[in-house]
């Protein structure tokens, strides 16, 4: 087998254990045992397809799927360090995400200027297509500032505040998941890119006041 359809392999293998595990985390009474454990899961199949990705890049696939990957991965590793981060310390591990997810941003936006600009859109789009990392981009950033607005006199948030951000970022690595499954069955186009955003949104902020409400657990590890 060649090394492209190698990491392909690889990549599809690694979305699928983290759509069924993302799916299964939602369903589960949240709590310490069966939800940590298939968060964890999830957490290594997004890792999983960030390197495959990566790899993929390498052996010349679309810059964009790689910042999307990354982007993705952003996300899910702040989610999974607000999941564990009880405690609230603050330490380099937390800077070094903020400055990867305003990098990333910026990076997205970047890509969005020189799609409008040339013309040159990826996967066979056209320039309207620049809206699709212009939107990523801007919400990687708005993310990374907020991650580094929690952070006062010192910690991180806890309690309530703490699962609530994990809520955040991990239904966000959530929509970057189900935005590639739907690319994958149903082609690539404005439509696929942004409909899970669309959709994952409204049910992200409902989520996020069950949390408020005390209707989710309080604590997930």
């Amino acid at each position: 087998m060649e090394y492209h359809s190698l990491a392909l392999a690889l990549h599809i293998l690694c979305g699928t254990v983290a759509i069924i595990a993302m799916a299964l985390a939602y369903l589960v009474k949240k709590g310490p045992n069966f939800h940590a454990k298939i968060g964890r899961i999830y957490c290594y199949a997004m890792l999983g397809v960030c390197v495959s990705a990566i790899a993929l890049f390498l052996l010349g696939s679309s810059t964009f799927l790689l910042l999307i990957a990354l982007f993705s991965l952003y996300l899910v590793l702040v989610g999974w360090r607000f999941a564990m981060n009880r405690k609230g310390a603050v330490t380099r591990v937390d800077s070094a995400l903020v400055m990867a997810g305003i990098a990333g941003g910026v990076s997205l936006l970047v890509m969005s200027a020189f799609i409008a600009v040339s013309e040159s859109a990826p996967l066979g789009q056209t320039r309207a297509f620049a809206a699709v990392p212009m939107t990523f981009g801007i919400i990687s950033i708005l993310l990374a500032y907020q991650q580094h607005s929690t952070k006062k006199a010192g910690q991180n948030p806890r309690g309530k505040d703490r699962i609530n951000l994990h809520v955040t970022y991990m239904g966000g690595g959530t929509i970057s998941t189900v935005t590639a499954f739907t690319i994958t069955v149903l082609g690539s186009s404005v439509f696929t890119w942004l409909g899970a955003t669309l959709v994952g949104t409204p049910l992200l902020i409902w989520n996020q006041a069950g949390v408020r409400r005390g209707r989710i657990a309080t604590d997930i590890r």
